[in-house]
């Protein structure tokens, strides 16, 4: 099918052929007779790189021409930021009022209401940052006339499925119905996900790059197709590092699936050590300045950052969720751009970023699982996601993805189950009583005038939950989260109706899980004054069910753990935290706590083996719930706490001690110079005010020159001063 026979505008078809699309794939043309542009819902399942990006532009495109409005909903931020740069593109056409297209992205912020967004025409959106919009009741909701829901099989994810589904379910039960149309790579029960939102399916398994599947066992790859077998040379490194070699010698990219973060980055250092002989001249000098690039970029000087750049001169990185945004973005531009021919990766990059490579190659089909307690294998659906990076459509022919057997009976087991096997049906995570109190509080703190019971459980009888399992089921768990939101004051019922309390409402709107708020109102009427409370604030906080990653407490941390209790106990909350709740925090209270004592990065990465990525996701975690602790504190008037909190802020905001919040606030000093220029004398503004650019320069650091020091002083030209006597 052509693009010039769209039912779209002389401009959106001159706009698409300027892109570089004249036909339609297979699956696209699909989507075109199933009623794309006839207002139809529709699911779309079919694999990576078969398009389905361009099926979400040609639908905003007649949108847009019918004065329409945009969502564009993704589970990652990383998704999201590229779907806003594939879209940007689209501000160079005008509107048919003649205004210009305007292209907006809003992925954090959740209690903002983000009013800007309201003059936008397409907007890309986490699901969450979606769904703390309609907890705000923002009126510009209702014009939206076009829902793309991408990776939309995540409804299943215990993690993020709850929220995506209630958000669904209201769009089904709303008066201003959008078109909604989800995409995905991978459903098996697509039909009954389709009745569910009332939308037609489009199936496909065409792919632009054919996808060969393969099992190594004994020496060889032997592949479901029937394609030749493929030896490959033992170099004792190890099975999968020979068989992501192998493609590095047909001048191929490899990915690595591991278990582990300490996997990835083991078998990288394995496979540096292998490259040197592998690479042409001209590679190895790309790759010379991708490294000094990283080196240049990064100015965090901790040992990841200094094995990255050792890694990727060699033509390998590893790829996970304790690596920094800098290094990642460098890592992941260099594989697009051909020059780092492997990665080693966890799978949170399977279902992350759009990287394909050659050949995938999984060096362990198990995973830890934490419900299990131990070592287990990976869904269907996680391997089928992971094959999703295999093949490249502008380089490869084909891709592959590589499983590894140790003998035969395994090698059959794994074709059976992973290759030849039906991927598991998406089934309902709302179940899970933590999502339920959320968005059943969200659903209360979101209608003013109060809501009833039946129409509670109306809107709950809309989800996919009920569809799979009943009513009965699902009302019996309302009931109990309803007596829990009763019982701790979330809510109160008024006429037979439910409405929500001034601390509910602040709860939905902070974006918060009802547990983390109780535990933190619990903290803050049992404050007393006079009373130093940081680190029992940061326990609080790092103890939350919204917090997020925690680090396993080992035998190691024993005796620097008491030390830790035995130093800060007067400063912890009595709110019936157990000893184990403790332990599980130490390490991130370990890193926060040394982090606002301005210990050096590295030192604090060493200190609880921790990697960048994660302390920065703890500081930022920790930056969003303090606010929620502080607009509480606020709230129960709590008037002694205030002052400790915004200072708290303060300190995990720059990495700093107490002593240097005044000369804090001067542009362009940070932690590290403004413990020079402390150290130096120079404790307060009113002491920067009355010295020289000589003396300011004569500060023992190599950036605060004559220069700098001049610029601190006209930052300062209009100070005033407490003393009468300095004017």
């Amino acid at each position: 099918m052509n693009i010039s026979s769209l039912d779209l505008s002389e401009t959106s078809i001159q706009f698409l052929h300027n892109q570089g699309f004249k036909t339609l794939y297979p699956p696209q043309a699909d989507c075109i007779k199933t009623g794309l542009l006839e207002n139809n819902n529709l699911i779309v399942s079919t694999p990576t790189a078969s398009g389905k990006t361009l099926v979400a532009i040609i639908s905003a495109l007649q949108h847009i021409e019918n004065e329409g409005k945009i969502i564009y909903l993704s589970p990652l931020r990383a998704l999201a930021s590229e779907k806003y740069n594939d879209f940007k593109k689209l501000e160079s056409l005008s509107k048919p009022n003649g205004s210009s297209i305007k292209v907006s992205i809003s992925t954090g912020d959740f209690e903002s209401n983000s009013e800007y967004l309201k003059n936008s025409d397409i907007i890309i959106l986490t699901n969450e940052k979606f769904d703390s919009l309609q907890r705000h009741g923002i009126k510009w909701l209702s014009q939206v006339s076009l829902i793309v829901i991408d990776e939309i099989h995540l409804i299943g994810d215990s993690y993020r499925g709850p929220t995506l589904e209630m958000i669904i379910a209201k769009m089904l039960i709303s008066e201003h119905s959008p078109q909604i149309l989800g995409l995905s790579a991978t459903i098996n029960n697509v039909e009954e996900i389709s009745d569910w939102i009332g939308a037609k399916p489009v199936v496909s398994n065409w792919r632009p790059v054919a996808l060969s599947e393969g099992v190594f066992c004994f020496g060889q790859i032997d592949f479901k197709d029937g394609n030749p077998p493929i030896d490959i040379e033992n170099s004792g490194e190890g099975t999968a590092i020979d068989i992501a070699i192998d493609m590095v010698k047909q001048n191929g990219q490899s990915i690595i699936f591991t278990e582990t973060r300490k996997r990835a980055s083991s078998l990288a250092k394995k496979i540096e050590k292998m490259m040197p002989l592998l690479l042409t001249q001209e590679q190895s000098k790309e790759l010379s300045e991708l490294s000094q690039l990283l080196d240049k970029k990064d100015d965090k000087n901790t040992d990841m950052k200094k094995l990255l750049v050792e890694l990727i001169k060699h033509g390998v990185a590893f790829h996970h969720a304790g690596v920094g945004n800098v290094p990642r973005q460098i890592i992941e531009s260099g594989f697009r751009d051909r020059k780092i021919k492997i990665i080693c990766a966890t799978p949170t990059l399977a279902a992350g970023v759009n990287l394909p490579a050659r050949r995938v190659v999984l060096s362990s089909y198990l995973r830890y699982d934490m419900q299990y307690g131990g070592m287990s294998p990976i869904s269907v659906l996680d391997y089928k996601q992971m094959c999703g990076r295999a093949g490249r459509p502008q380089y490869d022919d084909k891709g592959e993805t590589i499983l590894i057997a140790n003998n035969e009976s395994e090698k059959d087991s794994l074709f059976d189950h992973y290759i030849n096997g039906d991927i598991e049906d998406i089934e309902s995570a709302l179940s899970n009583e933590d999502s339920l109190r959320t968005h059943l509080l969200a659903t209360i703190s979101s209608s003013p005038f109060g809501i009833s019971k039946p129409n509670v459980l109306k809107l709950f009888n809309n989800t996919l939950y009920t569809l799979q399992n009943g009513n009965d089921e699902l009302e019996f768990k309302v009931e109990d989260s309803l007596e829990f939101l009763l019982d701790e004051n979330f809510i109160e019922k008024r006429n037979n109706k439910f409405l929500s309390t001034r601390f509910g409402k602040q709860t939905s709107l902070l974006y918060i899980n009802p547990l983390t708020a109780r535990d933190f109102r619990d903290a803050i009427k049992s404050s007393q004054k006079d009373t130093d409370y940081a680190m029992g604030i940061l326990q609080v906080i790092a103890s939350s069910t919204d917090f997020g990653r925690l680090f396993s407490f080992r035998k190691s941390d024993e005796s620097p753990y008491y030390s830790f209790i035995h130093k800060y106990q007067s400063q912890f909350f009595d709110i019936g935290h157990s000893d184990s709740e403790y332990r599980s925090t130490f390490r991130i209270l370990a890193a926060l706590n040394a982090w606002i004592n301005e210990k050096k990065e590295n030192d604090i990465l060493n200190l609880v083996d921790i990697d960048p990525g994660d302390l920065y996701f703890a500081t930022e975690n920790t930056k969003w719930l303090l606010n929620a602790f502080y607009k509480l504190t606020a709230l129960f008037q709590t008037r002694h706490l205030l002052d400790p909190i915004l200072l708290l802020q303060l300190r995990i905001e720059k990495g700093i001690k107490s002593e240097l919040k005044e000369i804090i606030s001067l542009d362009r000093v940070g932690r590290v110079l403004g413990r020079a220029l402390f150290d130096s004398g120079f404790k307060t503004r009113e002491s920067l005010y009355l010295s020289s650019i000589d003396d300011i320069s004569k500060t023992p650091h190599p950036l605060i020159t004559p220069s700098f020091a001049k610029k601190i002083k006209e930052q300062l030209k209009d100070f005033e001063s407490d003393d009468p006597n300095i004017r």
